[in-house]
């Protein structure tokens, strides 16, 4: 009998954290990350053949910054957010691309090359694409999963990061604080 009470005490805790878990709400996307005031991981990938007439065939984070901010946004083939926040990077790559430089980290997706070919095709984005395929890029940012996204100020420090698909609004008023003098 005390088995039996046991059993169901536990079950009903487990029980009541799982429905807290369901019910609290949104994710906290302000997920503070250990890289905020210190220098952003620099690298060199491989870039997709659509970016390197402009770019070469890699593109290196140290040799655009300095110039100006950057917003680096990790992503997935198969992660479902990402396809919703692809269109918002887009457009505000449209918006801001003269003043930010914008760098999508195609990521924790090992060769799926002709995946993120198509991810990257739906969504017709201009901004430069890399490969990161043993996720390195990844863990040197510290990533908990996808999407993520880095706001890196022109001096090479990270100023926010973003858990969590980015809404335009979000790109808005990060945009703002790295470009404000």
């Amino acid at each position: 009998m005390t088995r039996i009470v046991l059993i169901i005490a536990v079950t009903g805790a487990l029980g009541g954290l799982f429905l807290y878990g369901l019910l609290r709400g949104e994710p906290d996307r302000d997920i503070r990350s250990a890289r905020l005031d210190r220098p952003a991981p620099t690298f060199e990938l491989p870039l997709y053949a659509r970016y390197q007439a402009e770019f070469g065939p890699t593109f290196s984070s140290a040799e655009a910054l300095g110039e100006r901010p950057m917003v680096v946004n990790f992503w997935a083939s198969w992660c479902g957010p990402c396809y919703e926040e692809a269109p918002e990077l887009q457009e505000a790559w449209r918006r801001h691309g003269d003043e930010v430089q914008f760098v999508g980290v195609q990521t924790q997706d090992r060769g799926k090359r002709t995946e993120g070919r198509a991810f990257i095709d739906q969504f017709d984005l201009g901004f430069p694409n890399v490969i990161d395929d043993d996720s390195r890029l990844g863990i040197e940012y510290g990533l908990f999963g996808v999407p993520e996204t880095f706001f890196v100020r022109s001096d090479g420090t990270v100023m926010y990061k973003h858990a969590g698909p980015v809404s335009l609004d979000d790109l808005e008023t990060r945009i703002a604080e790295l470009t404000a003098p």
